[in-house]
């Protein structure tokens, strides 16, 4: 058993760490009702060091994630910007390590629903807990490992805001003049 996979196992099977103990907590913060300041705070908490800060035009803080969990570089922590509701989470892990972390998932939420893509190591492998989906995939492109925790009536919302904000930002655009 090589070290990364033991020390995934061991933060996988500890409370409080980098995977939901729940399907609905992350970092001991139920997901369900999490807000952005209770989540930055538990993040933060664990060792996680803020790269990126969410803005007017980004729906997502950006966490170096490497200190707290062995083999992952980034964390994304998505908010609904009118109220500051959770809607995604998303571990960026370096390389192709989808085997170790499916085997923990699927002891952790059982068999995965497997959605075939146009090739066989397309594969990405799905989890319904308790209102959150959770997704393990293979970003072959990039050469990384995505595993995302999305709530699904709020990842709607930010996304109808960051669409409602793009024709707004163009209208702005046209009504500022430099004559």
């Amino acid at each position: 058993m090589n070290f990364i996979y033991q020390r995934i196992v061991l933060l996988f099977l500890c409370s409080g760490c980098c995977y939901p103990v729940a399907a609905l907590e992350l970092f001991g913060v139920t997901l369900e009702s999490a807000t952005r300041d209770e989540l930055r705070a538990a993040v933060t908490q664990a060792g996680m060091v803020l790269t990126s800060e969410g803005g007017e035009d980004k729906w997502y803080d950006l966490y170096d994630s490497s200190t707290a969990l062995e083999g992952s570089s980034q964390l994304y922590l998505g908010f609904v910007k009118q109220d500051q509701r959770f809607a995604f989470a998303e571990y960026e892990f370096k390389g192709l390590q989808r085997k170790q972390l499916l085997r923990d998932l699927t002891l952790k939420y059982g068999a995965a629903e497997v959605q075939g893509g146009r090739f066989i190591s397309d594969r990405s492998y799905r989890w319904q807990q308790e209102g959150i989906e959770i997704e393990l995939t293979g970003d072959w492109q990039n050469y990384k490992t995505r595993l995302i925790y999305v709530m699904p009536a709020n990842m709607a919302d930010l996304l109808a805001e960051r669409s409602s904000r793009v024709p707004q930002q163009e209208a702005e655009a046209e009504q500022v003049s430099l004559y």
